[in-house]
């Protein structure tokens, strides 16, 4: 192959990459499927201080519309679902959810569908007391990563009543991979409520 034509496509594997769904501003939300949802939005509301703004639901269809639009079973039902702010950073979706196939196992990190959502807070130290005083259950931590891009990063996992895994991150400093160029991840630190 010719060094022009690798050049060319080089060039547009990289276009590829860099490609981007007209008009992306944002993540909007995070949406979590719970077993209950007034003790998740309970638990929410007291453990993190996240809001309901808005409730929906309940939602069905006696026809296919649920395997088309959201590829779920098309006799599955959302009983009840909310959004609620959380900080400033994207809105949180709790739905809960019941079909004939649900599967209630909760994913682990480690496993496909595997997932966490993680709150930015200040002071880490102060945020993980919080958590252990109101029973909530956690992981070893807050850690801090030393070296590399997560350089500056502080860390605890815990979960919630009904098993799914979140995550408290503080980075006040900064993190490492910043002195690699000028782009940047989001950063709650300088986001407008």
């Amino acid at each position: 192959m010719s060094a022009r034509i690798c050049a060319a496509l080089l060039a547009l594997a990289g276009a590829a990459a860099w490609a981007e769904v007209p008009g992306l501003r944002g993540v909007d939300h995070v949406g979590m499927t719970v077993p209950n949802l007034a003790e998740a939005e309970a638990f929410f509301g007291r453990v993190l201080g996240c809001r309901t703004l808005a409730r929906n639901g309940p939602l069905s269809s006696p026809d296919d519309w649920m395997s088309r639009h959201v590829d779920v079973h098309d006799r599955a039902q959302i009983h009840a679902m909310v959004f609620m702010r959380c900080g400033n950073g994207a809105n949180l979706e709790l739905f809960e959810w019941s079909a004939p196939d649900q599967d209630r196992r909760q994913p682990r990190n480690s496993d496909y569908g595997g997932h966490h959502t993680a709150f930015y807070v200040e002071d880490i130290q102060a945020a993980a007391t919080w958590l252990r005083r109101n029973g909530v259950q956690t992981y070893d931590g807050p850690f801090t990563t030393k070296d590399g891009d997560y350089a500056g990063q502080w860390v605890l996992y815990f979960r919630t009543p009904w098993g799914a895994y979140l995550e408290l991150v503080s980075y006040p400093q900064g993190m490492g991979y910043e002195g690699n160029g000028p782009q940047r991840l989001w950063d709650p630190r300088k986001a407008n409520p």
